[in-house]
């Protein structure tokens, strides 16, 4: 079911559940995109930008085209603030800004490129720790650029990769006694990325101010916090 985070005539934002696509895709298997959703109620509606399939979170549409062509201005411009969470392994000990800068890769990917590599787009990347468990931790990333799979490619540079990534890290699927092994639920806690767009804070495309909104942490997220949280209490 749509989940409409706000709404305005210029405007609406989306809560996009992990799992389905932003935009259709090539193939007839790919499901319902969550725009042809959102057109269903606002045949105007034009997607401002993307999120990855598995990636949950504030996704925009802009309600006409002057509206689109007053966000999109607002994103190439950095005015776009967006906040992420991430679940990410290993221990991030302190905030780090990473700058290193990233080139398409083949499939569809991105990778760390060296400064003078051509096609080299320059990045940048704000990740602050939110909670440690020391085998896993819980980060607010701010991405300052907008590059495809920007803080997926950039956890992992940095020896921190998503605790699920297929393409940066690791596919297998996490069970809920990975995260706290007292625990007597053998069920799986976590099957995709924990990337999660919690907040997005942009100018309106009225000119007039701005605009905040923001999603909730999904459930499998939020299992995975109270997991290790409740191991870390014992430890």
């Amino acid at each position: 079911m749509l989940r409409v985070l706000h709404r305005d005539p210029l405007l609406l934002a989306v809560d996009k559940p992990a799992g389905q696509l932003s935009v259709p895709g090539r193939g007839a298997a790919e499901g319902l995109a969550l725009s042809q959703e959102v057109r269903a109620l606002e045949p105007e509606a034009l997607p401002v930008h993307r999120l990855d399939r598995d990636t949950s979170g504030v996704l925009l549409f802009a309600l006409g085209r002057a509206a689109h062509r007053a966000l999109n201005v607002s994103f190439e411009g950095r005015k776009a603030e967006k906040r992420y969470l991430a679940l990410c392994r290993g221990d991030l000990a302190a905030p780090t800004l990473c700058e290193l800068p990233l080139i398409e890769a083949r499939a569809g990917g991105v990778r760390v490129a060296r400064a003078d590599e051509k096609g080299a787009m320059a990045s940048a990347t704000a990740l602050v720790p939110l909670e440690r468990f020391g085998s896993v931790t819980l980060v607010e990333a701010r991405p300052r650029t907008g590059r495809m799979h920007q803080i997926r490619a950039h956890l992992a540079a940095l020896g921190h990769p998503l605790l699920i990534d297929p393409r940066y890290g690791t596919a297998d699927a996490i069970g809920a006694r990975s995260l706290d092994p007292q625990s007597e639920d053998e069920s799986i806690a976590l099957a995709r990325t924990p990337l999660h767009a919690a907040a997005l804070r942009i100018p309106h495309p009225s000119g007039k101010g701005f605009v905040q909104i923001e999603s909730p942490t999904p459930p499998d997220f939020s299992r995975c916090l109270d997991l290790l949280r409740a191991a870390r209490r014992r430890s």
